[in-house]
């Protein structure tokens, strides 16, 4: 049974290989080597090295091709430019019988016709390809055939004879184009065409159909043409995507739609393709260590050989490959800021189940397993946020102008509105813009409140804080009573009230800068050794006025625990025991100084201002004005005006950080296009009301400039606009706006008839309209106010 195996050829890399006619030998050639093995069922044995030539020196081979015809001919392409002709029938220990020195640099590719024994084509470096006919002798005149590419200066990099057509073959080059030359026809090729953004390197024909065209490039892609179409625009029939430049391609045999490739560089994986599902492989080999520098089928499409710069030949079977299509997450979940989810699934195929039809039962057919991966398709699901109502973006714009609040509140009652407003109207993304605005500086940071070690000597926030006991002279506690000391004993006396957030830090407080560090840590070790490991900031543990640490005083007593976590307190049924007292007198010479404790061991000390925490804070500023900016730049300028009023105008302090989030042209210029969408809209009123917040003086004083209200004369209609003023009619010598009822003139608002003309002030036109309908003139018209 053929299995996966390996020989290491020699230190130095291989860089090419071929297999024989009965792919029974392959040979292997590199830099001052070329060797034939004989692939045996659990091995590879050496059969043959085949040294230098005696004319020159070509030992450093870039390329090798045995003669599908004669298994005794096998030609080389060496990095100096000559090409060697092997022959293997020959008696002796060289095999050299002919050697061409036609080209001038190195050689990429040789290649023996398919089906004309006697004919070898080359591609070079010098930008030519060179067609020998063997059957000549070298002293003969021009013993080729020479072919130049579109420039000398584009490399060969692949030559290939079409199976089907015995006059043409392919040639691709570094210029990124493909051309098809018949070799009948030296003065220009047939066909040509650009197929690659950048270098070609190889090219392959398939074996079975006919006309298709495989190549592949740096631009990490394998594209497949039908070269019998035509046109400017020649598009490939699939493109097969890499991770790396593709240095060799070559078609799965008896496989209609697969091929294999290696990568020119990165990649030492070699990759088996289905170009009807090109972003997966169908199956890889990753045996080599280094970058795979050519490949093979060994006739069979389950078999294959490679060679490496790791300087290994290795055999591959396909029941060792990897299947990556297997390893691929079926599964796919993303959401986006506008709360959008989309959900990507694996489509299964349906279970061999039969279909009943009158008479007979139906049976679907089984699908292999080659299939089954082309067959795999996935299904794509987007779920949005619902809606009330199916709202155009015109409603939206009229709703979110007509419900937003920009001043009288609070900049967090503000955020909190507007965040309303937009989720109502299902922009998502603009409220949790809101909420992250509040966030940012709506929510101070809580006030530090000192720990026992921090309070002055004149306050007292004796509220559940961590001490120690220590010996003192003269002093001792009340006998009888049990306390927690540094050794580790737990005292029965807890105060009764407890206030969770006075033993709690916040995590605006922590995210801050704030260290903690667990307070169990002042149990386990005494303040000299706190200072000792660098902790001379923290809050001191005792009680007192000082916030520091006594590392003088070498008179304190400490013991360490005997255990590291220490038991719970035991609780009393009648109750808890008294308070502890400090300073009480007792009869001998030395008595406790004790405090109460706390027994919390996840209890925290908080690093405070005090500690030196010289660490800077996070500006938000930029993030904003990337926010703002880019709410503008996708069209909604309503977002971005109505938010930075907000938090220019909102806050009761000083707003000078956030005039610099934008530049004051950009800024003018949202303002004056929300102000123009919004008179678009008919919302006068709103707009009216944008300009009056807009901090420009170039917004700001628009309502200033062209805007005039021209009042006439109720009598004759005349223009009441004159120096003289807007209360007298130089016309009619009488006042245009007088009261209907005091008979004086209406300085300011006025209502009148609609009817009849006479009016007044509206407090009188009321007080007259409630004691005796009609109109206050007394003209006998029906009024109504």
């Amino acid at each position: 049974m053929t299995r996966t195996m390996n020989v290491q050829i020699q230190d130095s890399p291989a860089n090419a290989l071929d297999l024989s006619k009965d792919f029974s030998n392959v040979v292997v050639a590199g830099r001052n080597m070329m060797k034939i093995f004989s692939i045996e069922e659990n091995e590879f044995v050496e059969r043959s090295s085949l040294g230098g030539g005696k004319r020159g020196n070509y030992n450093s081979y870039n390329d090798v091709v045995w003669s599908p015809i004669d298994d005794m001919l096998i030609a080389t392409g060496s990095t100096n430019g000559a090409v060697v002709l092997w022959n293997l029938g020959i008696v002796g220990k060289s095999k050299q019988e002919k050697v061409f020195e036609d080209h001038k640099r190195t050689i990429n590719k040789v290649n023996f016709h398919p089906t004309e024994a006697h004919c070898l084509i080359t591609g070079s470096q010098d930008g030519t390809m060179r067609l020998f006919d063997l059957r000549t002798e070298l002293r003969q005149e021009n013993p080729t055939v020479v072919f130049h590419s579109h420039s000398y200066a584009d490399s060969v990099r692949d030559v290939q004879f079409n199976p089907h057509q015995y006059w043409q073959f392919a040639a691709v080059s570094e210029n990124g184009k493909v051309q098809l030359w018949d070799m009948r026809r030296t003065d220009r090729c047939e066909k040509h065409w650009p197929a690659h953004s950048s270098l070609v390197f190889a090219c392959d024909w398939h074996s079975d159909i006919r006309n298709f065209l495989a190549t592949a490039g740096r631009d990490k892609t394998i594209k497949v043409w039908d070269t019998a179409r035509g046109g400017p625009r020649h598009e490939p029939e699939h493109t097969v995507h890499t991770i790396g430049p593709v240095g060799r391609v070559k078609w799965r045999p008896q496989r209609r739609d697969y091929l294999a490739s290696s990568a020119l560089v990165v990649d030492s994986v070699i990759h088996v393709w289905d170009v009807k599902r090109p972003y997966v492989p169908f199956a890889s080999f990753d045996r080599h260590k280094d970058v795979t520098t050519d490949i093979a089928w060994r006739g069979d499409p389950h078999i294959m050989i490679s060679t490496s710069k790791d300087g290994t030949l290795y055999q591959h079977v396909f029941q060792d490959a990897a299947r990556p299509g297997d390893r691929a997450n079926p599964v796919g979940l993303c959401i986006n800021g506008r709360g959008e989810i989309t959900h990507a699934s694996r489509h299964v195929p349906r279970a061999n189940k039969a279909i009943t039809l009158p008479g007979n039962k139906i049976y679907r057919k089984n699908v292999p397993l080659s299939e089954l991966f082309r067959m795999c398709k996935s299904k794509l699901s987007l779920y949005s946020i619902s809606q009330k109502d199916n709202l155009s973006e015109e409603a939206v714009i009229r709703g979110i102008a007509k419900g937003y609040k920009l001043t009288d509140e609070s900049l967090s009652e503000l955020c909190d509105h507007n965040y309303r407003v937009a989720q109502d109207l299902g922009r998502g993304q603009v409220a949790l813009t809101w909420t992250v605005l509040k966030t940012l500086y709506a929510c101070s940071r809580q006030e530090i409140r000192p720990l026992s070690g921090d309070v002055g000597a004149g306050q007292e926030e004796e509220k559940g804080r961590v001490s120690r006991n220590r010996s003192q002279p003269g002093k001792q506690s009340r006998s009888g009573q049990q306390s927690r000391n540094v050794s580790g004993n737990t005292s029965e006396s807890e105060s009764e009230s407890e206030n969770e957030d006075e033993n709690c830090r916040t995590l605006t407080d922590i995210a801050s800068g704030y260290t903690v560090a667990a307070s169990i840590a002042g149990d386990f070790f005494g303040d000299a050794e706190l200072a000792g490991l660098g902790v001379e900031h923290l809050v001191s543990l005792e009680g007192g006025s000082g916030g520091g640490v006594d590392v003088q005083n070498s008179s304190q007593d400490w013991v360490l625990p005997s255990e590291a976590f220490e038991q719970r307190q035991e609780i009393l049924e009648g109750g808890r025991s008294e308070e502890l007292l400090v300073g009480v007198e007792s009869e001998g010479d030395t008595s406790l100084q004790t405090v109460t404790v706390e027994d919390k061991t996840s209890a925290v000390v908080v690093w405070g201002i005090h500690a030196g925490d010289n660490r800077p804070t996070w500006d938000h500023n930029p993030v904003v004005s990337e926010t703002l900016s880019w709410f503008a730049e996708n069209g909604d300028v309503q977002s971005a005006v109505s938010m930075y009023l907000v938090l220019s105008g909102a806050r009761g302090v000083d707003s000078n950080s956030v005039k610099d989030l934008v530049s004051e042209p950009t800024l003018e210029h949202w303002f004056l296009s929300y102000i123009d969408l919004l008179q678009r809209l008919q919302l006068f009123t709103k707009a009216n009301e944008i300009i009056r917040l807009c901090p420009l003086s170039s917004v700001n004083t628009m309502n200033h400039q062209s805007t005039t209200v021209h009042s006439s004369c109720g009598s004759c209609g005349r223009n009441l606009a004159r120096n003289s003023g807007t209360w007298w009619c130089e016309k009619c010598r009488i006042s245009p706006s007088t009261c209907s009822v005091c008979h004086a003139v209406v300085r300011g608002l006025i209502v009148w008839c609609q009817g009849c003309g006479h009016g007044g002030h509206v407090h009188h036109v009321r007080e007259s309209m409630m004691k005796r309908p009609g109109c206050p003139a007394g003209c006998g018209h029906h009024c109504q106010y």
